[in-house]
């Protein structure tokens, strides 16, 4: 998948208590996404580690100048039937 140079996007991955998101971002550069990331699973091993990696992308990508944030507010509504309203905080 190439990511080109001005696009906006969010970055998921995982299920259930690992769904992990992250954005939304504006792509600095075109680059290719399954190239950028076969060549970060390469030293990788074990099942458990691709998932840690996953999780590292958007701060991976960030780092390189692949993606600058882009601000926006991120409200949490709640989960399981309950009502939580709050304001989330980006950790990236």
């Amino acid at each position: 998948m190439i990511v080109k140079a001005g696009e906006v996007l969010c970055i998921a991955s995982g299920i259930f208590e690992n769904y992990d998101r992250a954005g939304p971002f504006v792509a600095t550069q075109d680059f290719d996404l399954d190239s950028f990331i076969a060549e970060a699973m390469k030293p990788l091993t074990e099942k458990w580690e691709v998932s840690s990696l996953f999780g590292d992308i958007p701060r991976v990508f960030f780092e390189n100048g692949l993606i600058t944030k882009l601000p926006c507010r991120k409200i949490y509504l709640g989960a399981m039937g309950e009502v939580d309203i709050r304001e989330e905080q980006d950790d990236l």
